[in-house]
C-alpha cells in the first residue's frame, strides 16, 4: 500500500505552502489533515526529488572574503572591498559594479560632520551617478587640486570642483570649490598666487580631512584624465615614464614605490593638497579596477596614498602577485 508521504501530488503541495505561501509545517498539517512528521518528511522528499531547489546567492559583499582578507594581511591596510565580476562582462559592466560598490562603501563609512577630500576623474565622479540610494548626512566635501583648465571641453564634470559638488548632492552636506588652476607653468607664480585670501582658506580645510577619496580609470590608461585635461603634454608624459612614473595620484606622479621625488620638477607646480597632508589623513580610500592598474596600486600603498582599496577581482588577483 503507498503510503501517503509518497504521494508526489501532496509532497508538492507542502511543499508550494511551505515555500511559497510561507506557512508554518503546523499549520501545512492542519490545512491537510496529516500529522506535522509526516509535513517534515514531505518538505525533505521534496528537495530529494528536485520539486525544490534551494540555492544560497551570495552577496557581493561576501563574494570574496578570503581575497580581501589576504589582500588586508599582505599590504596591512585598513579594508578592502572586491568587486563582483564576470568574463562576460563588457567594460562599462564591471565599471558599473565596481561604482555601485564603492558607492555602498562610502554609503557606510560616511558620518555627520566628515570632511571629504575628492580627486580629479570620472571614476570619482562616476559614484554620484550610481542609483544605490545614498542616506543624506551633513559631510563637507572638498576638491583636493585646482579646478580651472582651459582643456575642459567635454571634461568639465571630471574636474575636482565638479566632482565635489556631485558627491555633496549625493550624499548631503556642503562642498567648498577651490578656484585655482590645477596646473601652473611656474612654481614661484603658483605660490604667490595661493596666498591670495580667495583661494589660501582651502589648504585650512586640507588640515581637517578624514577622508580622501581617489581613482584610477579601469582597463584605461591611468595617465588619460591628466591628458585629457591637457596638464601633462605626451613628450612630457614620456620622459616620466622612463623615469620610472607608474602611477599619477592628486595629478603627481609616483615611481613604483610611491616616490614623488623623482617628478618633483612637475608635482611642484600642482595646487592642491600636499603628498604629506594626504597621507595623514585616516581614511584613504582607492577606487581602481583592471589587472593592469596593480602597479600603480602597489605604488599608492607602498607611498601611503592608500589604506582602503576598492577594486575588481582582476586587479586584487593581479595585486597578490609579487
Amino acid at each position: 500500500m503507498r503510503k501517503i508521504i509518497d504521494d508526489e501530488r501532496l509532497i508538492y503541495q507542502c511543499c508550494s505552502l511551505y515555500y511559497e505561501e510561507h506557512m508554518g509545517q503546523s499549520q501545512i498539517a492542519k490545512h491537510l489533515g496529516i500529522s506535522k512528521s509526516s509535513v517534515s518528511r514531505m518538505l525533505q522528499t521534496g528537495r530529494e526529488l528536485e520539486i525544490v531547489e534551494i540555492k544560497v546567492r551570495h552577496l557581493a559583499q561576501y563574494m570574496y572574503e578570503d581575497l580581501e582578507e589576504e589582500l588586508k594581511k599582505k599590504y596591512h591596510l585598513k579594508d578592502v572591498v572586491v568587486a563582483e565580476s564576470s568574463p562576460l562582462d563588457s567594460k562599462t559592466e564591471r565599471i558599473s559594479k565596481l561604482n555601485e560598490r564603492a558607492a555602498d562603501y562610502l554609503n557606510r563609512l560616511l558620518k555627520d560632520g566628515d570632511y571629504v577630500g575628492v580627486s580629479v576623474g570620472s571614476s570619482i565622479r562616476n559614484l554620484a551617478k550610481t542609483s544605490h540610494e545614498a542616506f543624506h548626512r551633513n559631510c563637507t566635501f572638498v576638491p583636493l587640486v585646482g579646478g580651472i583648465s582651459q582643456h575642459t571641453t567635454g571634461m568639465e564634470e571630471v574636474q575636482s570642483n565638479q566632482v565635489a559638488e556631485a558627491l555633496a548632492e549625493k550624499y548631503g552636506g556642503n562642498y567648498v570649490s577651490f578656484f585655482s588652476p590645477a596646473v601652473f607653468s611656474n612654481e614661484n607664480l603658483m605660490n604667490e598666487f595661493l596666498k591670495e585670501e580667495a583661494v589660501r582658506f582651502i589648504f585650512d580645510y586640507f588640515e581637517k580631512l578624514d577622508i580622501v577619496i581617489s581613482g584610477m580609470n579601469i582597463a584605461s590608461s591611468m595617465y588619460e584624465t591628466v591628458k585629457k585635461l591637457g596638464y601633462v603634454s605626451d613628450d612630457q608624459l614620456d620622459r616620466f615614464k622612463k623615469n620610472g612614473a607608474v602611477c599619477n595620484l592628486i595629478l603627481r606622479f609616483l615611481d613604483q614605490n610611491g616616490n614623488t621625488e623623482p617628478f618633483d620638477e612637475y608635482n611642484r607646480k600642482i595646487a592642491g593638497i600636499s603628498a604629506e597632508a594626504y597621507k595623514n589623513v585616516e581614511h584613504k580610500l582607492l577606487i581602481t579596477g583592471g589587472a593592469g592598474n596593480a602597479a600603480a596600486g602597489k605604488s599608492c600603498i607602498r607611498g601611503n596614498f592608500a589604506n582602503i582599496l576598492i577594486m575588481d577581482v582582476d586587479c586584487a588577483k593581479a595585486l597578490l602577485v609579487d
